[in-house]
């Protein structure tokens, strides 16, 4: 069926179903047949009705009516013996269809390879299966995948393309990788690896399991919009629906304080509209208008809010265009003719309103900035080629500053982790170590100090007075001073190991030290407890490596600019609008 058949199909069906006509019943059907001068009177009330040619309405209202006829036989069907119809539809390309019936405790491996096989396609074929939104897994039953008689099957035709196989096929296991990353990380409750911020950049408290649902939900989006920017619209399509099942297991409250699950329906819808499959996109009028309600929350009704928070709204509009672009689009193919040419013009004047000289682009390309940095500094600054170069100067200033911050706070976090926690299981507060040592304190033993007393710095205090009372008091009855035990406890050594050690090399500190390190001298119990605690470092390490790997391939795909998801050359976007507009306005 091609474009302008399903417009029709779509507009027909929307007039029959606010008259209440309803063509598997009298009169249009009666006695198991057509009432073929009934059918013909109503095409020729349509046709007049909606200005298309009699002859057309009379092929699509019999179409209709055939379709309903087979859905009320494969539900007796159903009922009768438990075989279910599915409605499958190719994705792209050819747009496919056929009727497929299995029992709905069958897996999704079955349906695929009965898909193959009774659409005649090469065994070799790769199929991702869709059902309302989902992505249906191989190894589970259909059943239990929320697939029903009747249910349509969205079948995604992947590459068989060596190369592009491969890299899909890398791409999977990176997902597989993702999801234990995502495990591992989001235990670490200590850390600041998965950090979870609403649109205020206010950091959420999360659950393990909300944390671990979000940050793969995040990550698997950003893979999937790294695809869709290879044109691997197909995988980026899969990766999105893998993304939205892990948003769903999260709570409404929690999505509502994040936009990221909005903007995914966005993309999702996008990849629909690349592959020519608008009319099928999963609750299409749902998901925009969630995210319609997501961009006004974040942004305001005229984004007012986002011109206070960042002092231009310009790169923000694409959303809109885009948004306005796939809601005109939906409601042309439900039929839904004056709505659709509102939001499509709507769009258009979004469109030109974003359009920016090449001759502007150039010259900041020219300047080293790069292309996706010139776009958007133009796009900010309206066209504006001088305010661009300042906003381009200004934002990479900011970038710096924030990059600096970053490195500072990873640097406190490893200074944090060599001091360890307090009794009530806080980090050592820096400040106060700080405060400490400027007193005149040894690093280590304030650090000691402010472990035993919860950061309390007046008992802190108070503890250094009374250890150096005890080095004095010690020092006067051994073979050693003052001095030599503070420098052997400041190395970690406890008080009592350095007065021994003192005592027995009468008073030589770097025999002592060496002593203490080798372990020589020591008790069993002790060399056994310091083996414990090296094997204990050992892992700790171990395990910090293992959480940055973790980290660096979360983060491979997370782009260096935070507005990198508003960058578009909107070549696409004008194409699809001329489609639409160009057949409304004929």
């Amino acid at each position: 069926m091609d474009f302008n058949e399903e417009h029709y199909l779509a507009r027909i069906r929307q007039k029959l179903q606010e008259n209440g006509v309803k063509l598997w019943l009298a009169p249009y059907y009666a006695d198991q047949a057509t009432n073929k001068e009934k059918l013909e009177e109503l095409a020729m009330h349509l046709s007049d009705m909606l200005a298309i040619p009699c002859n057309t309405v009379l092929n699509m209202l019999s179409t209709l009516q055939l379709h309903a006829l087979e859905k009320l036989a494969s539900r007796a069907c159903f009922q009768e013996t438990g075989l279910a119809t599915l409605r499958i539809k190719i994705v792209g390309g050819s747009g496919l269809q056929k009727n497929i019936t299995m029992y709905l405790n069958e897996s999704g491996e079955s349906l695929k390879n009965k898909i193959i096989s009774e659409m005649n396609f090469p065994a070799s074929t790769r199929l991702k299966m869709i059902c309302s939104g989902l992505v249906l897994d191989g190894s589970t039953s259909l059943l239990a995948q929320r697939v029903a008689n009747n249910s349509q099957i969205l079948a995604i035709i992947l590459s068989c393309d060596p190369d592009c196989q491969k890299m899909e096929e890398k791409i999977i296991q990176e997902v597989e990788m993702i999801k234990a990353d995502a495990d591992l990380l989001a235990s670490q409750q200590d850390e600041n690896y998965l950090r979870i911020a609403d649109q205020s950049g206010n950091i959420i408290d999360l659950p393990f399991e909300e944390k671990k649902s979000l940050a793969v939900a995040m990550a698997l989006h950003e893979k999937g919009r790294s695809a869709l920017k290879r044109n691997q619209v197909s995988l980026a399509l899969t990766l999105f629906h893998e993304a939205d099942a892990k948003f769903n297991a999260c709570r409404s409250e929690l999505l509502k304080a994040v936009d990221n699950a909005a903007l995914l329906n966005l993309d999702i819808a996008w990849c629909y509209l690349l592959l020519g499959n608008a009319a099928d996109i999963p609750d299409a009028v749902v998901r925009l208008n969630q995210c319609e309600q997501s961009l006004y929350k974040t942004y305001g009704a005229q984004m007012e809010r986002l011109l206070t928070l960042k002092g231009t709204t310009g790169n923000e509009a694409v959303l809109f265009l885009r948004l306005h672009l796939l809601q005109g689009a939906v409601a042309f193919h439900q039929g839904k003719t004056l709505e659709s040419i509102k939001l499509l013009n709507q769009a258009n004047e979004e469109l030109q309103k974003l359009t920016i000289n090449d001759g502007d682009l150039t010259h900041l390309i020219s300047l080293g900035y790069s292309l996706s940095d010139a776009r958007l500094g133009l796009r900010a600054c309206r066209g504006d080629l001088n305010a661009a170069c300042i906003y381009l100067q200004r934002r990479e200033m900011e970038r710096q500053e924030r990059k600096k911050k970053e490195e500072e706070e990873e640097e406190r976090n490893r200074e944090r982790k060599k001091l360890g926690k307090t009794a009530n299981n806080q980090w050592v507060n820096l400040g106060y170590l700080n405060t400490v040592v400027e007193m005149g304190f040894d690093r280590s033993r304030a650090a000691e100090g402010l472990r035993q007393t919860n950061n309390d710095i007046s008992r802190t205090l108070e503890f250094l007075q009374s250890e150096s009372e005890s080095y004095r008091s010690q020092a006067s009855n051994g073979r050693y001073n003052e001095e030599s035990l503070a420098q052997v406890v400041s190395m970690g050594f406890s008080v009592e190991r350095a007065k021994e050690m003192l005592e027995k090399h009468n008073g030589d500190v770097e025999l002592a030290v060496e002593d203490l390190a080798s372990n020589l001298g020591r008790p069993d119990d002790q060399a056994v407890a310091s083996s414990s605690s090296e094997e204990a470092s050992r892992k700790q390490k171990e395990a910090t490596k293992r959480e940055k790997e973790a980290y660096k391939r979360l983060a491979k795909d997370i782009p260096r600019s935070e507005e990198d998801h508003l960058d578009s050359g909107l070549e696409l976007e004008a194409e699809y609008l001329h489609k639409y507009l160009s057949f409304l306005n004929s």
